[in-house]
């Protein structure tokens, strides 16, 4: 069985791509690093790394090996914050991967809560869309996700799924922001600033257009939700997200969710998922719990 030790110098080695890089992020020296690569290659009677002029790189074996310390890197790391969480939540860390709007809009509010009881547990967000989410979920460089439609595929399962619904966003001085609710003709006859498509809410609503038989012609296009924001409270135009999106700017009066009743618009499923591999540790159970509820409180 590998040393813990000598796991964490061939995983820098191969990240840095040399060992001399590897042995200045490590603090040790680059003669000890090569001398235990090389007792551990002769042990096993083949090179992980094949020594270039300037650098190195894994050879076939090293790939294969390099998998497997990595799997195991990412297990100890886990079994420590598991075992963080028997002491009360002292210590350890939580990652959550989440689209940029939830991001910015939900997760102040979620890590402020989790902070408040949890101080000393380290919290990272992650800002994903929806492939990489569910590839570094599916990996373990993710203790949770947050995305709408998410397609969940085996080995990935949802805590808790919100039905959301887009609507038309606006500035509350805009003439829409006081209706109940506005059909998709009724945007129509106002500027509309859409995800570009590179984005899949720009498929969505040309879908959607398209459905109702209604002219699609965007005027403003970007793959930036704040500045389709900052643009709407400007009265540029109207665009389209979920009530979770603005939930800040809803609170300080600036953008208005209106629903919108058409047929054609359909939910959005928001989901909070995780990699199903036991028991949730302590740190991610609490977080995901607090995520619940801020969820609910938004959406009723």
């Amino acid at each position: 069985m590998l040393h813990a030790r000598l796991l964490r110098y061939i995983d820098e080695v191969a990240r840095s791509g040399s060992i001399r890089k590897a042995a200045q992020h490590l603090n040790i020296s680059s003669t000890a690093i090569n001398r235990q690569i090389i007792a551990y290659e002769e042990t096993i009677g083949t090179k992980i790394f094949e020594r270039l002029p300037r650098s190195v790189r894994p050879t076939a074996a090293g790939e294969l090996l390099l998998r497997h310390i990595r799997t195991t890197l990412k297990e100890h790391a886990r079994v420590r914050e598991q075992i963080a969480g028997l002491r009360g939540l002292h210590g350890g860390s939580v990652t959550i991967a989440a689209f940029e709007n939830l991001v910015i809009n939900l997760m102040p509010q979620v890590v402020a809560e989790f902070r408040s009881n949890h101080p000393r547990v380290r919290v990272h967000i992650r800002a994903v869309n929806g492939p990489q989410l569910i590839a570094g979920l599916s990996a373990g460089d993710y203790d949770l996700g947050l995305g709408y439609n998410l397609g969940v595929p085996p080995g990935i399962s949802a805590l808790a799924t919100f039905p959301t619904r887009l609507g038309a966003i606006v500035a509350t001085e805009h003439p829409l922001a006081q209706r109940a609710a506005v059909r998709l003709s009724d945007c129509a006859a106002y500027p509309l600033i859409v995800g570009d498509d590179s984005m899949t809410i720009h498929a969505i609503i040309r879908e959607a257009f398209d459905e109702g038989n209604l002219p699609f012609h965007p005027q403003i296009l970007s793959n930036s939700v704040g500045l389709m924001k900052s643009l709407a409270r400007r009265q540029e135009g109207i665009t389209f997200m979920t009530r979770v999106d603005i939930a800040e700017e809803w609170l300080r009066g600036e953008l208005v969710h209106v629903p919108i009743h058409d047929e054609v618009i359909r939910d959005q499923p928001l989901s909070l998922v995780y990699r199903k591999s036991g028991m949730l540790p302590p740190a991610v159970s609490k977080l995901a719990e607090i995520t619940r509820g801020a969820l609910k409180g938004l959406l009723g």
